[in-house]
Order: structure tokens, then sequence, then C-alpha cells
């Protein structure tokens, strides 16, 4: 994988002036794709643990077709937004799932507005999939939390849990990298992170 993955390091992605450009990325992207496809690459649930920010987007195929010329086929996210996710293992009483669980937190900050959805996830290495559900929400303005409480009535963790995956939100991971993963979303947009410092 190593000519495909010279581009994907999260300082050169994190430059404008050194970053491929949205198509470069892209191709780049579905061939390590159709790479982790052939190979059948297996990701440890650990290299996806800690915090992550979103820096490009495809959009889904749906929201590609309707966006058009605005999305175009994908896009840096600008520095002025944040929007990051974090991944957390907890443990599995359930010791003959196929399944590792965890805890995925999701952050989308502009100026000192906060908005940060949570909720279970659960993690299979051997499909690379994630799927996760959001029950939780918090508002902040600055230090001020402005609400926090249960999305659609704070659906039980088991419940999601013991979901059908085709019923669930996901991201298939096609690459896992010290400091960028790359995903593929239940909709068909691609998406690319960068590891951030814990804080």
């Amino acid at each position: 994988m190593t000519d495909f993955t010279t581009a994907l390091t999260g300082d050169r992605l994190l430059d404008p002036h050194q970053r491929p450009t949205a198509p470069e990325l892209i191709n780049q992207l579905l061939a390590l794709e159709k790479i982790a496809k052939r190979e059948k690459c297996v990701y440890p649930f650990a290299a996806l643990t800690g915090n992550w920010r979103l820096v490009f987007i495809t959009g889904t195929k749906k929201a590609q077709k309707q966006a058009g010329k605005i999305l175009g086929k994908g896009r840096y996210l600008p520095n002025w937004v944040k929007v990051a996710i974090a991944y957390e293992v907890i443990p599995n009483r359930d010791l003959n799932s196929a399944w590792e669980r965890g805890r995925v937190q999701n952050c989308v900050q502009l100026g000192p507005g906060q908005l940060s959805f949570a909720g279970p996830l659960k993690f299979q290495g051997i499909k690379r999939l994630l799927a996760f559900d959001f029950t939780h929400l918090t508002l902040k303005l600055g230090p001020l939390k402005l609400y926090q409480g249960s999305v659609r009535g704070g659906a039980q963790d088991e419940a999601f849990y013991n979901g059908a995956i085709a019923q669930q939100a996901f991201f298939s991971y096609f690459y896992v990298g010290t400091d960028v993963i790359a995903a593929r979303g239940r909709g068909g947009g691609l998406a690319v992170w960068v590891r951030q410092p814990e804080s």
C-alpha cells in the first residue's frame, strides 16, 4: 500500500499547500478501498480508538447528485469548522459475539458553540464495520451547557448491540493508519479523519 499512502499523513492532509486535490484524494481512496477488499484487510478496534478530526468528505451518493457543483465530488472541511469523532472500547460481556463494543462521540464546533452526540457502537474487524447510534445530545456555548439529554427517548444500548446492522448507521473502514483513517458510510459517501492529540 506504500505508493497509495504517501499522501495520507495527517500533517499533509491538514496543510492546504501540501495536500492532494479533492479528485486526487478520491482516486487514492478508491484504490485503497479496492486493496482492502482484495487483501481482506482486518483492523483491530484498538487502532480506531482515540480522537479523530474529520478533514474530507464526499457526501452520500444521493447528496452528491443533489449538491452538484456545491459539493462537487468531494471537499476538504474549512479550518473554521471542527468536526471530530472519538471512539472508546468498553468491556464486552458477550464473549461469543463477533462484535466488539464501545462508545462514540461526535462533536461539531463553530466558534464558541459546540454540539455533540454520543452513544453506543459495535465493531467487527473481519468485516471492517463500525455501527453506531447517537442516543445522547449536548449543546454548549463556551463553558455554558445549554442542553443535555436523550435523543429519541434514549434508546437502550442493549437493543442497539442486538440490532441488525442493516438497520443501523455504519462506517466501513478501508484504511486505518497511525494518524489517518478512511471509511465509506452506509449512504456511500467517503470520509477521511486525522488523529488528534488526546485532551
